[in-house]
């Protein structure tokens, strides 16, 4: 494994762009608008690549090259010295030593949605008045209350200038925010917090339409991912009209030594 220089992401980023299992936060490294590293088996004309976002999101692509994928699985099984608490990895094109015992304790499985624009969205329209695109000055609240405007981006000003975010406020406070993980590939990953005190009132439904209102504006694809026992997710995905992209994936959280 050869780590590459950020100045030379470019070489995998249009290889990445047409991977049929593609994650807008892994891309958002690629194109360097959000951290991370990068690892490939040969740096002049990459074959195997290896992602990991700086809050530990990661994926394998390319074709699989022997050598790369041994010292990877040493990465990943023996060492775990991380610079992240710990790795998120996408499975889809997981390699062989993945499915040894030594990860089995690590799986667990997500499922993709996505939502096109004709798709069937139910009340979206109706749902779209009770949400507001963020400004500045709710910035602070939303990251007082939330924690997230620095969870992916690098300051406030990138999460407030590309993130899509929306808010619904309840008796004058912000109640649910959803907002772009990550954009890339005119992809949007959606991300969306509600406060406690204000669950199972339809919140997280009316932000997350407000935002998929955005997204379309401004031409981005939003896209929807959770494991497959959120069953609270998974419904709030269906009843906006996502569907199901391909069948559930391979989801691997391994911890830091």
């Amino acid at each position: 494994m050869i780590r590459l220089e950020a100045d030379k992401f470019d070489r995998v980023l249009q290889q990445y762009l047409s991977e049929t299992a593609f994650f807008p936060l892994i891309a958002a490294v690629l194109n360097l608008s959000q951290d991370g590293a990068v690892w490939v088996d040969e740096p002049a004309k990459p074959r195997q690549v290896y992602v990991e976002h700086s809050f530990g999101f990661a994926q394998i692509f390319g074709e699989s090259v022997s050598t790369f994928e041994s010292d990877l699985e040493a990465y990943l099984s023996e060492r775990r010295d991380f610079t992240v608490e710990k790795v998120r990895l996408y499975g889809p094109q997981a390699p062989a030593f993945f499915r040894t015992p030594a990860f089995s304790a690590y799986r667990s499985e997500r499922q993709r949605f996505t939502l096109g624009r004709d798709a069937p969205r139910g009340a979206l329209p109706l749902e779209i008045l009770k949400s507001s695109p963020a400004v500045a000055a709710d910035v602070d609240e939303i990251q007082a209350r939330f924690g997230v405007v620095s969870r992916f981006w690098r300051s406030a000003d990138d999460f407030l200038r590309f993130s899509q975010a929306c808010v619904v406020r309840e008796a004058g406070a912000i109640a649910a925010v959803c907002y772009a993980a990550a954009i890339g590939g005119e992809k949007a990953e959606i991300d969306v917090v509600t406060d406690p005190h204000f669950r199972r009132r339809g919140l997280a439904h009316q932000v997350v339409a407000g935002f998929a209102a955005s997204c379309f504006a401004s031409r981005l694809e939003p896209v929807w991912d959770c494991f497959t026992n959120n069953i609270p997710s998974v419904r709030t995905a269906l009843s906006l009209g996502f569907s199901p992209k391909n069948a559930p994936y391979a989801f691997f959280t391994i911890p830091r030594a």
